[in-house]
């Protein structure tokens, strides 16, 4: 991949890192107040599986933040 490869993907992937954080946040708070409401359900863990997700596109992130340093 080209530098100016490398860079756009880095961008998407903030975009990426920061709509999956902010949307596992809304999902714990949902799953909190589901859990107060009605107790245990499948929406209580539900943030808990797109946690793997999200550490796969920090760790490519991360990977491509590598590369670039290493090209400089």
């Amino acid at each position: 991949m080209t530098t100016e490869e490398l860079n756009k993907n880095l961008k998407l992937m903030r975009v990426a890192v920061a709509v999956i954080s902010a949307s596992i946040g809304v999902m714990i708070i949902s799953a909190i107040v589901s859990y107060n409401k009605k107790g245990f359900s499948v929406f209580t863990v539900l943030p808990l599986m797109f946690l793997p997700i999200l550490t796969m596109n920090i760790a490519n992130m991360r990977k491509i933040k590598t590369e670039l340093d290493s090209r400089k």
